[in-house]
């Protein structure tokens, strides 16, 4: 039974009980139960095609079948079952979603229901995780099965997919960007990660990776230029990833928020108080290049690092970006002539932002 006669079974029961409920309560819960009815007849249905740009990711067994070779087959499937639960575990924890099994394999995609800034360094970071848990699944396979080639393998590719449709709407994906992340997993190593390019470019400095020969790919005209991805990097040491890689760029357009920005930062110096400002705005609309620039133009260029606070994952139209202040050292230290030797010692301060309040908000 699906929800739409779940509901109108439920009104047809509470209709009946109005002569032991009385018409107040029976009235009311009907007015729920009929606004909740008709959402749902006006909802699109399951099974509609949606085109989206997602991060699509692959993972591999690999060593299985010859596992296979000597293991009883309930061995075998004990062995895969548990590894792809534990799998379907880790890209649910980086807030993915499996879309499909097949055999020792599986695919997964991140930001398919409610897309996100980061959701390929998710997959990426997830990537990472699976392969940590092939290291620790080997070892559990060889002590209970003795030595064998058991490690997995992952290819991650950014780019636009068509969801839903078709038999299996609900784990349909098709488009190009489906066999070039199939790729990624085909050709790498046991144990390694693969991503494309378009993918590095998403996550360019959050992570160590290594330049590959570019690889061909069935159906297109020139190699691809992919990496394998070697371990995440210390926030610390990460690299800025706005913007062309080697080539400086300038933001246009912003000159009014930025104006804003620089002023609420030169009141904190002059005044001595604390300050904070919410920038808000769809992902990808350069929120956090606002805030560089911010930091650039205040004498400053490293100020963002400790003066940004963004929320670990954006809504489906919104995401902020705080810039603060931190109170605590305002309280301190109250004597800094300028806003140049107020930054300077905010930058210096080792802990991270203990609080601050919403000053204003600039929206674009």
């Amino acid at each position: 039974m699906n929800d739409w006669h779940t509901l109108e079974t439920a009104m047809h029961a509470l209709e009946a009980q109005r002569a032991v409920l009385g018409d107040q309560v029976v009235d009311q819960g009907l007015e729920v139960l009929r606004t909740r009815l008709e959402l749902l007849r006006n909802a699109p249905p399951d099974d509609a095609q949606r085109l989206k740009q997602v991060t699509v990711l692959f993972m591999d067994v690999v060593g299985s079948t010859r596992l296979s070779q000597r293991l009883d087959p309930e061995d075998i499937h004990a062995v895969l079952d548990d590894t792809l639960a534990a799998a379907t575990r880790i890209v649910q924890a980086h807030k993915g979603k499996v879309l499909q099994y097949a055999g020792d394999s599986l695919l997964a995609v991140f930001g398919a229901e409610q897309a996100a800034e980061d959701d390929p360094e998710s997959a990426v970071r997830a990537g990472l995780a699976l392969l940590d848990e092939g290291h620790r699944r080997a070892a559990l396979v060889a002590q209970q099965h003795g030595p064998s080639e058991f490690n997995l393998r992952v290819g991650v590719h950014t780019g636009s997919v068509l969801l839903g449709g078709g038999v299996a709407s609900e784990a349909s994906i098709r488009g190009t960007a489906v066999h070039i992340a199939a790729r990624m997993e085909q050709t790498a190593p046991a144990g390694a990660l693969r991503i494309s390019h378009d993918t590095y470019r998403q996550v360019r400095g959050r992570f160590d990776v290594e330049a590959q020969v570019p690889i061909p790919i069935k159906g297109m005209d020139e190699p691809l230029t992919t990496y394998l991805v070697r371990r995440a990097r210390p926030r610390a040491f990460r690299m800025r990833t706005r913007g062309i890689e080697g080539l400086p760029t300038h933001m246009v357009g912003r000159s009014v928020e930025l104006r804003g920005l620089q002023a609420e930062f030169e009141a904190a110096g002059h005044r001595r108080t604390a300050r904070a400002i919410t920038v808000v705005a769809e992902a990808g609309l350069g929120k956090s290049r606002l805030s560089l620039l911010n930091a650039s133009a205040s004498g400053h260029p490293s100020a963002s690092s400790l003066t940004v606070a963004k929320p670990a994952r954006a809504s489906a139209s919104t995401s902020e970006a705080h810039l603060a202040l931190r109170t605590s050292m305002l309280e301190a230290k109250p004597d800094f002539s300028t806003p140049s030797a107020l930054m300077a010692e905010i930058m210096s301060a080792a802990s991270p932002m203990e609080s601050f309040s919403i000053l204003a908000s600039v929206k674009y």
